[in-house]
């Protein structure tokens, strides 16, 4: 218990120096939580954070829909995009069973997400994103910012390989 709030004192006082970050063991870290685990340890769940994707979300009538989208997106915002700092790329999952349609750009790094945010890039490819909504079957686009991460080698390891095996609470 004394360690769990000592951590949490920690974490306190970091978020109430005004930090956006927390740093554990040299990582960035962004403020979540602490608990203990049930094993007498500390967990902390504060995740990584380094690289963001920013999600672009809707349903398509039917596939021909989807390849305008494609086609709006990779001419119009995609040249718009690719020179930024930190930009890590574009990728599109389309759901032919379904017709989800998703856009996804990354970038490494928080600050050059955040450049990205308030960036005169973004305020060009806004209009294109609003022209891409007669695509959508109620005229709706959404969007959602994540963490991203890879957890699978380029050698084709699973996944869960990446836990770690002593860890109790990460099975």
């Amino acid at each position: 218990k004394m360690a769990a709030r000592l951590a949490l004192a920690s974490l306190r006082g970091a978020v109430s120096r005004g930090r956006t970050t927390w740093s554990m063991k040299n990582s960035v870290r962004a403020p979540f939580g602490v608990s203990t685990n049930g094993f007498g340890g500390v967990r902390y769940f504060g995740i990584e954070v380094n690289s963001i994707a920013r999600w672009a979300s809707c349903k398509v009538e039917n596939e021909e829909d989807a390849e305008k989208l494609d086609e709006l997106i990779m001419e119009e915002a995609m040249p718009k995009l690719k020179d930024m700092e930190g930009f890590g790329g574009m990728r599109r999952l389309f759901c032919k069973e379904k017709f989800d349609y998703k856009i996804m750009i990354s970038f490494q790094g928080l600050k050059n997400f955040q450049n990205f945010m308030n960036s005169e890039e973004r305020s060009q490819v806004l209009p294109i994103m609003e022209e891409a909504k007669k695509y959508a079957v109620d005229n709706e686009i959404t969007y959602q910012n994540f963490v991203l991460d890879k957890f699978s080698s380029e050698w084709g390891q699973e996944a869960t390989s990446a836990l770690r095996e002593d860890d109790p609470t990460a099975h």
